[in-house]
């Protein structure tokens, strides 16, 4: 924020297949830890461009299921159908795509193993804004989180202060494997 920036976007990656180095992306479990060991604890001028309920979500403090339809993306191929992230085509029209996705096929509780691990902010910053917007407790729990940013966690704080080890110094890349097992949620 001293540099000027007006506001920071952030979002977790995870394993969807055409990620080129799947075995160091963090499951939802330790995604949640890693959000709540940043997030908490923060500067008050720390500004995001983005939903204080996603990040909300990112830190474990609330749950949300995907929105696959949240947040479309139009580009030189036409309409992306339905998350970009796993490239399942294009569309001509944005009402092909809405008639010709099958949506319940999207989220992690669809019980789609390309979607086992996200909480990729297309999916999810669409669902807390719609929260946000479908009643009083939603728009009463944004209102709190747009005034108070601070997240005391004396936890969270000691995580930060955990030794690092560089990642690839005990874990080197190897190639792309399809392994079931990477699918499950990691526990922290």
């Amino acid at each position: 924020m001293e540099l000027g920036v007006e506001g920071m976007m952030l979002s977790p990656g995870y394993s969807y297949d055409k990620a080129p180095d799947q075995k160091h992306f963090l499951g939802r479990a330790r995604t949640r830890r890693l959000f709540r060991a940043i997030l908490s604890n923060r500067k008050p001028n720390w500004q995001f461009n983005q939903s204080k309920l996603f990040l909300e979500f990112l830190m474990g403090k609330r749950t949300y299921a995907c929105t696959p339809w949240g947040m479309p993306t139009y580009n030189v191929f036409g309409w992306q159908k339905p998350c970009y992230l796993l490239q399942d085509g294009y569309v001509d029209t944005f009402q092909e795509l809405l008639n010709a996705t099958n949506w319940q096929d999207y989220g992690t509780e669809s019980g789609n193993p390309k979607c086992a691990n996200c909480m990729v902010h297309s999916g999810y910053e669409a669902s807390a804004v719609d929260h946000t917007f479908s009643g009083l407790r939603g728009l009463w729990a944004t209102i709190k989180a747009e005034l108070s940013t601070k997240y005391d966690d004396a936890d969270a704080l000691a995580m930060l202060n955990e030794p690092v080890k560089p990642v690839h110094s005990y874990n080197p890349l190897v190639q792309i494997q399809s392994d079931k097992n990477q699918l499950e949620e990691t526990r922290a």
